[in-house]
């Protein structure tokens, strides 16, 4: 008994691991392209209307690739998938980089750029359903520490842009190093997931014989809890995509502190996350979302109307403490309560989530034709302000998470 317990927690560990390493690969892919955002705005002389439809193509594709995982993932296994996107997501990074760097032409930039959005959205679903399950298994809150992984990655992204930035490497080669990355994880990452071979996502559900009010309660309880999750994504998505550009071209800072900035966000962003776990554990979902929401209000409003490095680096940090833990906790709660919100909760969070971080960097980038960077980025506050609002009424879920085995 004994041994078999061993092994079952050893399979867990090594599950987790792999799981960590998809994650890792998610977040270095997306901060690659992100990290770059001002280089590819000048080798282009984007117009802020046509930057946001640039970065619309990302949202588009994330949000097609969203659309159709279940149907792919009835097709072929998780373990497969979980090998397959990484790598697609590399060979879209090299296209872009010579789209970037040798072709200059903006048409197939935006063509490969929507492609890796739907690469990116289908393997953002299945990361978080199987970090899910994972989590179930071992019976204890970690999608705050999966989603720190993220950001780890995309912090090491960051900084990887950051270097080669100033070392003013081209974006091709940028591009193919984190390319060769990725493949070397998604291969390291099949290790642990022995055994995922019958796993299976886009399961249809069975027909429910609930009430008419029940099912009600449930669609409303998701689209309170989706649209929290949306708002403090958000907020994460505007600062992916606009705190270098909005540091540069609003306060007339270098390159390398646009890049410098961004780096803080995600490396306030990944503390956080890593942290969260425990915290959340400890106080509850509830106080931890509305204290750390608070903090990135307060992180928003000093980016906007503070001036010099020092300032914006401080905003930087607090804006990523506060937008660390609304999109994981609210996946904490959706796989925590499955059998109210039902089956395919985390996946309509997870798209809830991703929809806005993806979807309101263009809604900004349309906005900043009419007032400007940094003034555009108060969209953000106002949609964090609104997410706050609604924590007390979906906190009032219970978020514990029950071992299943």
């Amino acid at each position: 008994m004994t041994q078999a317990t061993s092994t079952a927690s050893r399979r867990v560990l090594t599950e987790r691991t792999s799981i960590n390493l998809i994650f890792l690969a998610a977040g270095i892919s997306f901060a690659s392209w992100a990290g770059r955002l001002t280089v590819i705005d000048e080798v282009f002389n984007f117009s802020g209307l046509t930057f946001g439809s640039f970065l619309l193509c990302m949202t588009a594709g994330t949000l097609l690739g969203i659309s159709i995982i279940p149907i792919i993932s009835r097709k072929i296994n998780t373990r497969k998938l979980l090998f397959y996107f990484p790598i697609l997501l590399a060979a879209c990074l090299v296209a872009l980089g010579i789209s970037i760097s040798i072709t200059r032409t903006p048409i197939t930039a935006f063509i490969f750029l929507f492609i890796n959005g739907i690469f990116f959205g289908c393997l953002d679903i299945m990361m978080n359903v199987s970090g899910a399950r994972v989590e179930r298994h071992q019976g204890r809150s970690l999608m705050p520490i999966f989603h720190g992984f993220f950001s780890l990655r995309t912090l090491l992204g960051a900084g990887i842009a950051t270097a080669t930035i100033s070392l003013r490497m081209l974006t091709i080669w940028h591009f193919s190093i984190v390319a060769a990355m990725l493949v070397a994880i998604a291969v390291l990452a099949q290790v642990g997931l022995v055994g995922w071979e019958q796993e299976n996502y886009g399961t249809r559900s069975k027909p429910s014989n609930r009430s008419n009010t029940a099912s009600n309660q449930k669609l409303g309880l998701l689209l309170l809890l989706g649209l929290m999750v949306a708002g403090l994504s958000f907020a994460e998505g505007a600062a992916n995509d606009w705190i270098a550009l909005a540091t540069v071209n609003g306060h007339g800072l270098p390159h390398h502190t646009g890049a410098l900035m961004f780096t803080l966000f995600v490396a306030a962003m990944t503390a956080g996350r890593f942290a969260g776990g425990k915290i959340v554990d400890s106080v509850g979902p509830r106080r931890t979302l509305l204290l750390m929401g608070s903090i990135g209000l307060a992180g928003i409003c000093i980016f906007l109307i503070g001036h010099g490095p020092i300032v914006l680096g401080i905003a930087a940090v607090m804006w990523g403490l506060g937008s660390s833990l609304g999109f994981p906790v609210g996946m904490t709660i959706a796989a925590s309560q499955g059998s109210r919100l039902g089956p395919n909760a985390v996946s309509i969070i997870s798209a809830f989530g991703y929809g806005a971080m993806l979807s309101g960097p263009p809604l900004i980038g349309f906005a900043v034709d009419h007032t400007g960077l940094p003034e555009a980025l108060w969209i953000a506050f106002g949609v964090m302000l609104m997410s706050l609002l609604l924590t007390p009424r979906v906190t009032r879920v219970p978020a514990k998470i029950t071992s299943v085995g």
